[in-house]
């Protein structure tokens, strides 16, 4: 029973964006009170206990398993519509209300985006690896809900095939900043998609170079995207177009914060062999639905997050997910001393 409450976690923070958007509008005070939950959360994954989990994970029925992924892809999919419908119907006829405004969009901004980036893309990430073709499209489409589709040629054909090599894109190198990496990879995940895909096709990376190019993956979710905010420019207005691209940059910028510091500084075996960090954070592990057995993912990307061993074979990080998400951003230079002084531990650990 606990193993089962232990995996609704991942609940939290979409259900308290939904009741915030359904309860509104809210005042000033009403909007901070609704970002509790989510300093809760960030609060019990620096303080936590950790969790040391057996080589054998206890099984789970799939059916409840997979119950949680649709009910979350769900709450993803009506809370991004609700914001919308949220945002076009705020009052901006007087200074009073425009104060009012101003402090509800900033809430949207850190509750939707932030729920789209540790419930949202986490979600799809995991049904964009299981074979079944609806469960893939419906990753594809939460994607669609963050304009960032391409992420699954990128990840998959790029990421998974090359990972802890010097030519994975998506590996952060040693000494790089989270600035410089998220230069690097924002639109060079894209330009890496949509190559791929014309590679496959036997064509140029030139989108105008054969009618081929219709059966372009990346093109298919760009053409996606771009009529999904055309439809909110027409149905709900201009500002609530602005806050569905503001929320989707934000759980983007989530997303590649997390793929910064899950493999920093482990392109070239140069302080020893490891597929990622490790992190034993209880909260991380739960509410991320095991994305943080990241390891264990990468030796065997079929097996569901679930069924996925604890592994320690990698330098470890101090806190959980949450924490060191805010802190790669924050200071990253502080980041990066601990990091390097960890990646010499585990060198040094493996040599003895």
């Amino acid at each position: 029973m606990l193993i089962r409450l232990s995996h609704l976690l991942p609940f939290i923070l979409p259900l308290s964006v939904f009741f915030f958007l359904i309860s509104g509008p809210h005042s000033i005070g009403e909007a901070l009170a609704w970002t509790i939950p989510f300093w809760v959360v960030l609060l019990v994954d620096w303080l936590g206990p950790e969790v040391k989990m057996p080589a054998q994970q206890q099984s789970l029925e799939s059916r409840f398993y997979n119950g949680i992924l649709y009910g979350l892809a769900f709450l993803q999919l009506v809370n991004v519509g609700l914001m919308l419908g949220y945002v076009s119907q705020s009052e901006w006829n007087s200074p009073s209300a425009i104060v009012v405004g101003l402090a509800n969009l900033v809430a949207i901004r850190f509750l939707v985006g932030t729920s789209s980036g540790t419930s949202g893309i986490v979600v799809a990430h995991e049904l964009i690896h299981r074979s079944q073709w609806p469960m893939q499209q419906l990753g594809r489409l939460l994607l669609c809900s963050v304009c960032y589709e391409h992420f699954v040629i990128t990840h998959k054909r790029g990421h998974h095939l090359s990972t802890a090599m010097p030519q994975d894109i998506a590996m952060a190198h040693l000494g790089e900043s989270f600035h410089d990496y998220w230069k690097r990879i924002y639109i060079g995940h894209l330009r890496y998609a949509w190559g791929s895909e014309q590679a496959r096709l036997g064509l140029s990376k030139n989108p105008f170079s054969s009618l081929k190019s219709i059966h372009n993956q990346v093109l298919h979710g760009l053409l996606i995207e771009f009529i999904l905010l055309v439809s909110i420019i027409g149905f709900f207005g201009w500002i609530a177009a602005f806050m569905f691209l503001y929320q989707a940059f934000a759980a983007v910028r989530i997303l590649e914060t997390v793929n910064y510091f899950q493999h920093w500084g482990l392109e070239d075996g140069r302080y020893g062999n490891s597929y990622g960090w490790v992190n034993n954070s209880w909260l991380t592990r739960y509410a991320l639905i095991g994305l943080s057995h990241h390891i264990g993912h990468h030796q065997n990307e079929k097996k569901h997050f679930y069924e996925i061993a604890y592994s320690d074979q990698g330098p470890k990080m101090p806190y959980g997910y949450f924490v060191m998400n805010l802190w790669v951003k924050l200071n990253n230079a502080s980041y990066q001393r601990m990091a390097i002084r960890e990646l010499q531990q585990y060198h040094h650990s493996q040599l003895s």
